[in-house]
């Protein structure tokens, strides 16, 4: 291998042993906090386990020997076929084995019916086998071994060069536009530890981070295509980056299965897409109580941000329950025009092929009572050039609008105190591919979704838009107790003559009107 394509992998993780037996018994705990439980609680027999969807292992050397593919001795594994692409009789990486056992193993894993496995040391992967970085402009990166879907990257690294680090980025990017493949990319573990470039800047990834905030966050730096862009894209549980990244290209993979064998969407070859896996999970994370993008919660720019994600945990931590709900709610339709009749189901997702310049799509939806939250995540990709000289990217914006006499009514600012308590209504970045809004506390109403393409010409690719909203409160329910009782009316009569949560209909003012539908539904 020549100097100039030799890259400096440095692997997320180096526990010593002893730290093995604490990853093994967190698996419980795991489950738990991404609700794969609940899945399994509300699925049974009928949960998707990854089955058929073919996973991708890469891995930095973990010794001299260039150890790097897991142990395939270990029960963990039995009845999966990995294939050994990068050397056979090289003695078994540790740390990807522990990575394997949460991206596939037979009860560590999410995804336990993945039964085919291509793995490869990052080395040759990244250079003249796969990525073929340093190949020219005239090589293109090598297509995925038949049924491979998913790729996890749980190592970090640099050749210590920009040109050769953006290209390695362009060339995955493109790949994942090309072959339709879903990347998890770990980041870098430790707060204030530097981020190192691969894979975690790559657009067209999803980028992951640990659900404690215990990595790194810095921004995109200068002289890595869309400096600013924050990072990572979502966080899973796990002792480190490396445990966490493959809890969500788990996740993934069960999406896929979802795609393919759930007569809700199997029929729709728009949910076997990996941008609409993305938006997805995404779309269904659980947001912490700290969670914020940075939306001021007061005066004229109140629920407004040009910073989509949460500085350390990006949209949230992964729930795959939700992310599922949110997939096998069907694709809806977007419409050019705001729609007063004809309205979305409360969790779903839409795959928009082209976005016309300076032109929005628009959907609808009625509330019948209060919800708690509502998120919706609008993501694409970058388009890079089949030569790997340049890139672009279409500027998109997502905005909440409430529907009041047939007329679009906005909630940005003091007006939207009445319509929502905290979050935002507005996501208008100019350096992300991600947009998203979280609203907590929304009133009841009918709501329109607007995504609006700026003016420009760059290539106009897919978009996906997905959402998701828990099944209404009983509406009068103020205090959240499940029915509409005497503590509620001393709620209303607090807030009463002003805005807020008692604002039953929505008409800026809590009064007479709100009290007679609280007492409509008393009981």
């Amino acid at each position: 291998m020549t100097p100039h394509h030799e890259i400096r992998s440095v692997l997320l993780l180096a526990l010593p042993l002893a730290a093995v037996a604490l990853q093994s018994t967190a698996s419980a705990d795991v489950f738990t906090d991404i609700r794969y439980t609940d899945l399994v609680s509300r699925l049974g027999a009928a949960t998707p386990t990854g089955a058929g969807i073919g996973i991708g292992q890469i891995e930095a050397p973990e010794n001299a020997g260039g150890s790097y593919a897991p142990d395939t001795a270990l029960a963990e594994f039995s009845g999966k076929t990995i294939s050994l692409l990068s050397g056979t009789g090289i003695a078994p990486s540790w740390h990807a084995t522990e990575v394997a056992k949460n991206l596939y193993g037979n009860t560590l894993s999410i995804a336990k019916g993945v039964s085919s496995i291509s793995s490869w040391n990052v080395n040759p992967w990244i250079t003249g086998v796969y990525l073929r970085v340093g190949s020219g402009s005239a090589v293109a990166p090598a297509t995925p071994p038949a049924g491979v879907r998913v790729f996890n990257h749980s190592w970090i690294g640099s050749f210590g060069s920009t040109t050769s680090d953006n290209d390695a980025l362009r060339r995955l990017d493109f790949t994942v536009t090309r072959d339709n493949i879903f990347v998890a990319a770990g980041t870098n573990n430790g707060v204030g530890s530097a981020a190192q470039p691969m894979m975690a800047y790559a657009f067209n990834g999803v980028t992951v981070g640990l659900a404690d905030g215990n990595h790194a966050n810095a921004l995109t730096p200068a002289g890595i295509d869309g400096p600013s862009r924050r990072k990572p894209d979502i966080v899973a549980p796990g002792q480190f980056t490396s445990f966490a990244t493959p809890v969500v290209g788990a996740a993934a993979a069960l999406l896929f299965d979802t795609a393919d064998s759930d007569p809700a969407v199997s029929a729709n070859a728009n949910a076997n897409r990996a941008l609409t896996v993305k938006a997805a999970l995404m779309a269904g994370t659980t947001h912490s109580a700290t969670w914020s993008n940075g939306a001021p919660t007061s005066g004229a720019s109140r629920g407004v941000t040009a910073t989509p994600l949460d500085p350390v945990y990006g949209a949230g931590l992964v729930n795959i329950d939700r992310a599922h709900r949110i997939f096998t709610g069907g694709e809806g339709t977007a419409f050019a025009a705001p729609q007063a009749n004809t309205f979305e189901r409360r969790r779903g997702w839409d795959y928009i092929p082209t976005v016309v310049a300076n032109t929005s799509a628009y959907w609808s939806f009625r509330l019948s009572g209060p919800v708690d939250e509502m998120s919706v995540v609008a993501t694409w990709h970058r388009q890079v050039a089949i030569n790997f000289s340049s890139w672009n990217m279409q500027d998109l914006d997502l905005r909440l609008w409430r529907m009041a006499g047939g007329q679009l009514v906005s909630i940005s600012g003091e007006a939207g105190a009445g319509a929502f308590a905290g979050g935002n209504c507005e996501s208008v970045s100019t350096v992300d591919n991600t947009e998203h809004l979280y609203l907590r506390n929304l009133a009841a109403g009918d709501y329109v979704l607007e995504l609006k393409r700026k003016a420009g010409t760059q290539s106009a690719l897919p978009v996906v838009v997905a959402w998701y909203m828990p099944d209404p409160q009983v509406l009068g329910d103020l205090d959240g107790d499940g029915s509409v009782g005497a503590s509620d009316i001393a709620i209303l009569l607090n807030g009463w003559g002003g805005a807020g949560p008692a604002d039953l209909n929505g008409d800026g003012t809590v009064n007479g009107a709100d009290l007679a539908t609280l007492l409509s539904n008393w009981g």
